[in-house]
C-alpha cells in the first residue's frame, strides 16, 4: 500500500509540474496566441511521457486557454476585442472588490512591499521582468483582502489575458502606468477604498484600450 501510494503521488505531481511548466509557457508569451504545436512536441521538449502531458493540457483547455483538436495538435487561443471587454468588465468588479477590502486592512509592510515593487518596476530592464512585477504588485494588493476564493478567480483571470499584455501591451510606453500604480499605493497606505478603486479602474482600463488597439491594428495589417 505504501509504495502504490508513493507512485501515485509522484505521478499527480508531474502531472502538476507539466501544467505549471505549460501555463509559465502560454503566460509569459513564449506560447504565443496562435502558435500550433502537438502534444508529442511537448512531451518531447519537456523530457515527460505524453499521459501528464494529456492532462495538463486537458485541464488547459477548461480554462479555455488552448484548443486541443482531434489530429492532436494544440492551438493557443486567440482573443477577440469582444472577449477582453468582457474580461476587462469582470475584472473591474473582481479586482476592485479585492483592493476595496485590501485598503481597510492594509499593514505598514505591505506598503513598503507595494513601494519596493514599484521601484523594482520602473528599473525593469526587460519587457518579462516587468510584468512579473506588476502582476506581484496587483497580487499583493489582492492577497492582503485575506479573500482566497476571490483570489483564485483573479488569478485564472489573470492567466487568460497575461499573453496578450506580453505582446502587445508592452510594446507601447509602459511607464504610463505609474501614476496609476502610485495612486494604488497613496490610497492603501491612506486606508481609502474608493480611491484604490478609481486607480485600479483607469490603470485596467488604459492597458485594456491600448491592448484593443493594437489587436485591432495587426488585425488590419
Amino acid at each position: 500500500m505504501a509504495l502504490d501510494d508513493l507512485s501515485s503521488v509522484n505521478h499527480l505531481t508531474l502531472e502538476k509540474t507539466v501544467y505549471r511548466q505549460l501555463l509559465k509557457g502560454i503566460i509569459s508569451g513564449k506560447l504565443t496566441p496562435g502558435t500550433k504545436i502537438t502534444i508529442t512536441q511537448l512531451a518531447e521538449q519537456l523530457g515527460v511521457s505524453l499521459m501528464p502531458v494529456r492532462q495538463a493540457l486537458r485541464a488547459l483547455e477548461a480554462k479555455n486557454l488552448i484548443t486541443i483538436q482531434k489530429n492532436r495538435r494544440l492551438t493557443i487561443r486567440k482573443l477577440s476585442a469582444n472577449d477582453l471587454n468582457e474580461l476587462l468588465q469582470i475584472r473591474l468588479n473582481l479586482e476592485c472588490m479585492a483592493a476595496e477590502k485590501a485598503a481597510t486592512i492594509c499593514t505598514d509592510e505591505t506598503i513598503l512591499r507595494l513601494e519596493r515593487l514599484l521601484e523594482e518596476m520602473r528599473t525593469a530592464k526587460d519587457r518579462e521582468l516587468y510584468l512579473e512585477k506588476n502582476k506581484e504588485f496587483h497580487h499583493t494588493i489582492y492577497r492582503t483582502a485575506n479573500k482566497p476564493i476571490l483570489l483564485e478567480i483573479i488569478e485564472d483571470l489573470w492567466s487568460r489575458i497575461s499573453p496578450y499584455y506580453f505582446m502587445y501591451l508592452v510594446e507601447g510606453d509602459v511607464t504610463k502606468h505609474t501614476p496609476y500604480h502610485k495612486g494604488m499605493v497613496k490610497a492603501m497606505r491612506e486606508k481609502d477604498p474608493e480611491k484604490v478603486c478609481k486607480w485600479l479602474k483607469l490603470d485596467l482600463e488604459k492597458a485594456a484600450e491600448d491592448l484593443t488597439n493594437q489587436l485591432i491594428a495587426r488585425k488590419h495589417e
